[in-house]
């Protein structure tokens, strides 16, 4: 069974000139977001867990 090809949305008129003007800024300015966490602290994170579910039998704090 064959699946349907549907057709791209193109965007026409005001949108496609907003959307235009709104990407060629963003690459003029990129905002760039710190991040949350650091690698290190997902690396402890994950330790911290593999290590609470090693000491309680592969099971999580919500398990029943």
């Amino acid at each position: 069974m064959a699946l349907e090809i549907r057709s791209t949305p193109v965007l026409t008129g005001e949108d496609a000139e907003r959307f235009v003007r709104e990407a060629e800024e963003n690459e003029r300015n990129p905002q760039r977001r710190k991040l949350l966490f650091s690698f290190e602290d997902i690396d402890r994170m994950m330790e911290r867990s593999q290590k609470y579910l090693k000491e309680h039998g592969g099971k999580g704090p919500f398990a029943k």
